[in-house]
């Protein structure tokens, strides 16, 4: 048996931090949203081990790897005697904001339990999925979703469709856990998210001044080391884009309207060093498994 799976990107439409725990992570609010742009994981039975392949040689494959770690974390937790091949097709950038990790650990976790028939319930995979990584449990719904905790309290909220975007990544890194070191308290002016939920939640997501009430708390950490993060979003918002950095970055997201032109767009990018896709945002579950 092969199974054979997307594991989406995604962008954070909001993003606040309200504080820092006594454990060294920090409570948030976010809202999640995942967008058309994939990595494809197969999987096969194997005998015992975790065998874990990837065509980009620069990503570790062992226990390194949260994929890896996913996989372990099932076989242990599941007391499963099997073992699996793996095998990772990568087009999500690394360091990039985009959760590609994440996706890639909660699509793992899924595929593992059809692939090895486990009966288990959302809820006990999500216990799963928190012990690795804050964004992990969103990955296991997908769509668009409120983010609360470090990330591990999942609220769904009405799917946003037919929303197009352009993702930005000037080809460098940024590490998450640098960027929350910066934070200082108490925060200058807290940004509510009770309004972009009321557009999310009746349905008037749906044009520039919607979109305009997207926030991203952690840009002003980033800016101020990595500039070329802000230029991409200072060139985005000049092209008649809204836009917005995706979690920690690099990447740089914009919101266009059906008057906006692709082309153009395509033209003033293609002047820059920068990689870039045109996705929109997909309700597609990382979960496309019948798992319960």
């Amino acid at each position: 048996m092969k199974i054979i799976l997307k594991s989406p990107a995604k962008v954070n439409l909001f993003l606040e931090i309200k504080n820092k725990r006594d454990d060294g992570y920090h409570n948030l609010e976010s809202i999640m949203q995942t967008i058309s742009l994939y990595d494809e994981l197969s999987f096969e039975n194997a005998n015992k081990d975790i065998i874990l392949e990837c065509d980009d040689k620069s990503l570790p494959c062992d226990k390194k790897n949260l994929i890896y770690k996913a996989a372990l974390a099932v076989k242990t937790y599941f007391n499963i005697n099997k073992g699996v091949k793996i095998y990772l097709q990568k087009k999500i950038p690394l360091g990039a904001g985009l959760g590609g990790g994440s996706s890639n650990a909660a699509t793992t976790i899924l595929a593992l339990v059809k692939l090895w028939d486990i009966k288990t319930t959302h809820k006990e995979l999500e216990l799963i999925a928190t012990k690795l990584g804050a964004d992990v449990p969103f990955f296991l719904t997908g769509g668009t979703c409120l983010c609360e905790g470090i990330g591990e309290i999942i609220t769904p909220l009405k799917n946003i469709n037919n929303l197009n975007m352009i993702l930005v990544n000037p080809a460098f890194e940024v590490s998450t856990s640098e960027v929350y070191k910066k934070i200082n308290f108490p925060l200058t002016k807290p940004i509510k998210i009770h309004k972009i939920k009321h557009l999310i939640c009746n349905d008037l997501f749906n044009n520039k001044e919607a979109f305009k009430s997207c926030f991203n708390r952690l840009e002003e950490f980033v800016f101020a080391d990595f500039t070329t993060i802000e230029k991409i979003k200072n060139l985005l918002n000049k092209l008649d884009c809204v836009s917005l950095m995706s979690g920690s970055g690099a990447t740089v997201f914009g919101i266009f309207d059906k008057d906006v032109s692709v082309e153009q767009l395509t033209y003033e990018l293609n002047k820059t060093p920068w990689n870039f896709w045109f996705v929109s945002a997909t309700s597609l579950l990382v979960n496309q498994l019948d798992y319960l």
